[in-house]
């Protein structure tokens, strides 16, 4: 028996050092994939495709055809893309990227491939998915991506909101943004606080507008709302939306570990890069802020399906409208 249990343990150990070794040589992760690319497990043997949230481990090679693009992440974080058509050896490219400490851009860069696999496309943690709530008799519920339904309306008699249904600001000057309903040229714009209370109205013929906060005195780090209605039919009207004016002790803290982030991904302007800052910003909520690095990242590498998919994604997170 003291010998059977004896192989057994034999056993688990050699499995878990196995294991551990496969850990190890992983170097990279695949984060998308364009057109015709190869890897050839081990440097030898038949090549195989690719597939996005794949592995490639040291040994690995990786052939590119023309006009094929891969995106990696590297185990520490660090992101590169390949565009020449060629055959790459993986210990060749980790010697490019060598010296490198464990990384923010990781995580980043992990929550992206997660996704990538996640149908509901959600990339906000849990923890910014909890209330946040204040006190008082009549405030809203902040966390659901609209804040009021109208659910009696036609399609054709709602107003959408164009700007983000729930953001941090941080700037003063906030711009707000809906669609234009037919035959109605006249809207009345409500912003008020938590407790309904009227912080600002106006009457405009255009479908967007442009609020001076420090002007209105609002108060940062506290969420105000808003909605549009045609002026004279307040049956036609908009969903609610919310925002918040982050302080100067968020917006420092903001800065300084996007600086952090900057010295991690260096200075060469990339696809992948850019959507690391578009997962950061997200998970600020600086959802204008995380849209324009999703659209510097399509505008790199415009054909590549994964990336569309998930500035698709986000846009079904946080606007009304995809346009």
């Amino acid at each position: 028996m003291k010998n059977i249990n004896k192989f057994f343990v034999m056993i688990i150990l050699l499995l878990f050092s196995f294991f551990s070794i496969s850990a190890q040589n992983t170097e990279f992760k695949i984060l998308a994939s364009r057109g015709q690319v190869l890897i050839q497990k081990n440097g030898k043997g038949t090549w195989e495709k690719i597939f996005t949230g794949g592995l490639i481990n040291l040994k690995d090679k990786i052939k590119m055809l023309p006009g094929s693009y891969l995106g990696l992440v590297h185990a520490k974080g660090k992101t590169l893309e390949l565009k020449k058509d060629g055959i790459y050896t993986v210990s060749q490219l980790s010697k490019e990227i060598a010296g490198m400490k464990s990384t923010m851009s990781g995580q980043f860069a992990n929550l992206i491939i997660s996704e990538v696999g996640n149908a509901s496309g959600n990339i906000i943690d849990k923890d910014s998915k909890k209330s946040l709530g204040q006190s008082g008799a009549v405030e809203r519920n902040i966390d659901s991506n609209v804040m009021t339904s109208n659910g009696n309306q036609k399609q054709e008699d709602r107003i959408l909101i164009k700007s983000p249904v729930k953001e941090h600001s941080i700037n003063q000057d906030i711009l707000f943004e809906w669609t234009r309903l037919k035959n109605e040229n006249e809207y009345e714009f409500y912003l008020t606080d938590r407790y309904d209370r009227l912080e600002f109205s106006k009457t405009t013929s255009d479908t967007f507008l442009l609020v001076d906060t420090k002007k209105l005195k609002l108060e940062k780090g506290s969420y105000y709302f808003w909605r549009i209605t045609v002026k004279g039919k307040p049956e036609l009207k908009s969903d609610e939306a919310c925002f918040l004016i982050l302080t100067d002790t968020e917006i420092s803290g903001i800065n300084d570990t996007l600086k952090l982030l900057k010295e991690e991904l260096g200075e060469e302007h990339t696809a992948t890069s850019s959507l690391m800052y578009a997962v950061y910003f997200e998970k600020c909520n600086l959802i204008n802020e995380a849209k324009v690095s999703y659209l510097e990242a399509l505008k790199i590498a415009p054909d590549v399906e994964v990336y569309n998919n998930l500035y698709y994604n986000f846009l079904k997170r946080h606007f009304q409208t995809g346009y």
